[in-house]
């Protein structure tokens, strides 16, 4: 059935209710829902003034819509997040990827791409971001992600299939890297790459709505200060890293001084470049195995 509504109309009344449900960006944000919903770019839904909007179509949008309302992230209602030039699907079994976690991509680009066949860990995939990323842009790479959620490893699946890196990508379940220690691999691992949980639990009842509510707080809670999983991570990396291998990790605002003193007092690895996001906040850190470790 058709209603008296146009998308322009469609979209004023998306506008309204984000508004009224207190959306910063609520223009904006109900304009990608629409053109979601009706397969049209902006100019169209301004100018088809004069397309009515069929029933089923304007139920689905408002839905998407109230769901936005609540607070559930912007990229769970639309099924998607862009990364690294990828369109990455996402649901709340999986952390949303930042532009901050790119900086682990170019990194691990950076120092990997003239090794002959570099074995790379994509701990704590997720929705498979990294790997995906990082496999295609180092063709000669072997690559295993690993996470502890098997509803994660789906999502993580599904995106490798949809860019064309099913084949290229080994998927393992467990925690951290004990499907690794006993598996033959000691010494044989060139890097790990880690964006695992770093919210300390003073942090936990600061974050906004969008983040604690919705997103799998698996993926975000590292404990009282933050670096514990981060702890664990390089307790066992020596276990399976060649000689000079790298870890490569994203942590929080205000812990980059904390870990690396504690990498750096512990004599195993060294820190060998730290890397600011956009707003200048120290974010990647790249530690070596020190050949005598």
């Amino acid at each position: 059935m058709m209603l008296s509504l146009s998308s322009s109309q469609l979209y004023a009344e998306a506008v309204s209710r984000l508004t009224q449900a207190g959306i910063t960006n609520a223009k904006l944000e109900a304009l990608w829902i629409v053109e979601e919903t009706l397969g049209v770019n902006r100019l169209q839904i301004h100018t088809n003034s004069e397309d009515l909007i069929d029933s089923e179509t304007y139920h689905q949008t408002i839905t998407l819509i109230e769901r936005r309302a609540t607070r559930e992230p912007l990229q769970y209602v639309l099924g998607n997040q862009e990364f690294c030039g990828l369109d990455i699907v996402v649901n709340p079994a999986v952390l949303i990827p930042r532009p901050e976690s790119e900086l682990l991509v170019e990194e691990a680009v950076a120092l990997l791409v003239e090794h002959p066949q570099p074995f790379i860990l994509d701990v704590g995939t997720g929705s498979g971001c990294l790997a995906i990323s990082i496999v295609k842009a180092l063709e000669r790479a072997v690559m295993i992600a690993s996470d502890r959620s098997l509803s994660a490893l789906q999502v993580a699946k599904t995106n490798a299939r949809k860019h064309g890196m099913d084949s290229r990508i080994f998927w393992l379940a467990g925690d951290l890297l004990a499907p690794l220690l006993s598996s033959g691999l000691a010494g044989k691992v060139t890097a790990i790459i880690a964006n695992l949980p770093y919210i300390s639990h003073n942090e936990w009842d600061r974050l906004s709505p969008d983040v604690k509510d919705f997103e799998p707080r698996l993926a975000l809670d590292g404990g009282p200060d933050g670096l514990d999983i981060y702890r664990r991570l390089l307790q066992e990396a020596p276990g399976i890293l060649a000689s000079g291998g790298r870890i490569l990790v994203e942590i929080g605002v205000g812990q980059v001084d904390r870990l690396c003193r504690e990498v750096s007092a512990s004599s195993v690895f060294e820190v060998e470049n730290i890397q600011p996001d956009l707003q200048g906040i120290p974010r990647m850190v790249c530690f070596r195995l020190l050949r005598d470790a």
